[in-house]
């Protein structure tokens, strides 16, 4: 959908009450245009919350030459990693710290998230020595800036994105958790619940076009 129909719905419904339903029409004034401006701040905030809960939007990050202890930049739209393995398919451990040492070299070979945007590779496959490791990663979705910019998103979300716009528009009126802030934010949860229970949940296969490499990759 594109961004002026969210706005469109929900001046009309959740956030009407509200001074930040007046978004004008066609050539909205200064205060309408900053009305515009903070619905869609709390639509992106709504579009990244349904991608980081459902990982809706999923990407691979191959990781070569990795060694015991490599360190490697990860994209900036990485939210967090959902599996990794080797090209053969053998699965390598996320975040497991423990060690396994033969002859005094740890066989246990993991990827560790040491600092924000960085990847640590622990561990040295001695076996088979193998050196690239594939990663399927949740990814931030695009922001959206204007009225004509559009969100690819099934129309099954709509229902907790305009809940969580209202919980924000709200709370920034009230300043806390009680009534209708508090309100929308269970309509929210309870929305997600719905998609989960009733499987709608509906995310995007791995691109297998969308393949980053660290090698150069800053």
């Amino acid at each position: 959908m594109y961004v002026s129909d969210y706005l469109s719905h929900i001046v009309k419904g959740e956030v009407k009450q509200l001074y930040v339903s007046d978004i004008g029409t066609t050539s909205p004034n200064t205060v309408q245009q900053a009305n515009i401006d903070t619905l869609i701040s709390y639509l992106n905030e709504a579009n990244l919350e349904l991608h980081k809960h459902f990982g809706l939007l999923q990407k691979e990050l191959v990781l070569t030459d990795v060694t015991n202890n490599s360190l490697h930049n990860v994209p900036l739209d990485f939210l967090y990693a959902i599996s990794a393995q080797y090209d053969d398919g053998t699965e390598v451990s996320i975040n497991n710290e423990r060690a396994n040492y033969v002859d005094k070299v740890d066989e246990n070979v993991s990827i560790l998230f040491p600092a924000p945007f960085k990847i640590l590779v622990k561990g040295t496959d001695v076996s088979l020595k193998r050196d690239d490791i594939s990663i399927v990663y949740v990814a931030v979705p695009a922001t959206v800036a204007k009225t004509t910019d559009f969100i690819d998103l099934p129309q099954v979300y709509n229902e907790a994105i305009y809940n969580y716009m209202a919980y924000k528009a709200h709370v920034s009126v009230k300043g806390d958790m009680k009534e209708e802030n508090n309100t929308y934010y269970l309509r929210y949860q309870e929305s997600l619940r719905n998609i989960r229970l009733l499987g709608m949940v509906n995310s995007d296969n791995l691109d297998s076009n969308v393949k980053l490499t660290d090698r150069g990759f800053v």
